[in-house]
């Protein structure tokens, strides 16, 4: 019982925490927030990072943790084993693509992901679900009470992102 629960909080937090990461990402890059919201979306990312997958979470995210086995185990000498292919018969781009330092790890978003990995559950996909919609259905009942005549583009996409987001993570809650 106990470790479902704890299991069921681990995978919440790591839907808190891609959240509020997606949150800063879109705030830093719309220019319009004040330092205290991306401050304050900062440290709830970050410490629900941490109490999602702890101190290994925040070192994947840094780029310092473990690169996993993607790195050794896709290059091989004889070829390209992922492709069942010889060398001279995979395309530069192909091998180019797996190669050992990942280029789409730069970012940090992109570091998200294996940070999250081993605290990410079916609680998860519910809370993240969850969370998509009430940003979609709150964004709507912004736009649809706005008092001026033109409302922001902003809010309309968020409308399109959070409810076309529930929907398409709606199916991983029930596989």
């Amino acid at each position: 019982m106990r470790s479902e629960l704890v299991r069921a909080v681990r995978g919440v937090l790591a839907a808190v925490s891609l959240l509020a990461f997606v949150a800063l990402f879109l705030a830093v890059e719309a220019r319009v927030t004040s330092a205290t919201v991306l401050g304050g979306l900062a440290a709830v990312a970050v410490a629900a990072l941490f109490a999602a997958a702890g101190r290994s979470g925040i070192r994947r995210l840094l780029g310092r943790g473990d690169s996993g086995p993607r790195g050794t185990a896709e290059r091989t000498a004889e070829g390209d084993a992922w492709l069942d292919e010889p060398v001279d018969d995979t395309a530069w781009t192909d091998r180019s693509d797996r190669a050992g330092d990942d280029p789409e790890t730069d970012r940090p978003l992109a570091r998200l992901e294996p940070a999250l990995d081993d605290a990410w559950n079916r609680w998860s996909d519910a809370a993240l679900t969850l969370g998509l919609a009430a940003l979609g259905v709150g964004a709507l009942v912004l736009l649809a009470t706005y008092p001026g005549d033109d409302p922001p583009l902003g809010l309309l996409l968020l409308v399109a992102f959070g409810i076309n987001g529930a929907l398409v993570t709606l199916p991983f809650i029930f596989k």
